[in-house]
């Protein structure tokens, strides 16, 4: 980050992470108040980059390897390259479609409910073992 900061010196940055505990974390905020120009702006819980990832991947499976079938390895690598170098010509960008404010009030509506209403715990109930006949 500090190389990013360095490359841009006399811009304002925002930066996306994922919501891990960074934003909890004192020597985080520490570099934040030297660097004034960065702003973090945190994804949700719900919606880590990991969503993101599922959702190409999800991608990937209706639209390149459906029907398909591969006989080899080189077959399937030649299929994924030419996948991908379409997939990079046609798509867009991610647009966020709520703002932090709205997001925010999502994740505060979320755990007050969750506060009322905790989850049940569910029991595992054994299977029934079947008879070796």
């Amino acid at each position: 980050m500090n190389d990013v900061v360095r490359t841009h010196p006399n811009r304002e940055l925002h930066v996306v992470i994922d919501n891990l505990n960074i934003h909890k974390n004192e020597a985080a905020r520490r570099w934040l108040n030297r660097h004034p120009q960065v702003r973090f702006h945190y994804t949700p819980t719900p919606a880590s980059w990991l969503n993101l990832i599922e959702c190409f991947f999800s991608i990937l499976g209706k639209q390149g390897l459906a029907h398909s079938v591969q006989r080899s390895k080189q077959d399937l690598k030649k299929l994924l390259r030419r996948f991908l170098a379409n997939y990079n010509e046609t798509c867009n960008p991610f647009t966020w479609t709520k703002g932090p404010e709205q997001l925010q009030r999502i994740i505060e509506t979320t755990n007050e409910y969750q506060a009322v209403h905790p989850r049940k715990s569910r029991r595992r109930t054994a299977k029934p073992k079947k008879a070796i006949l």
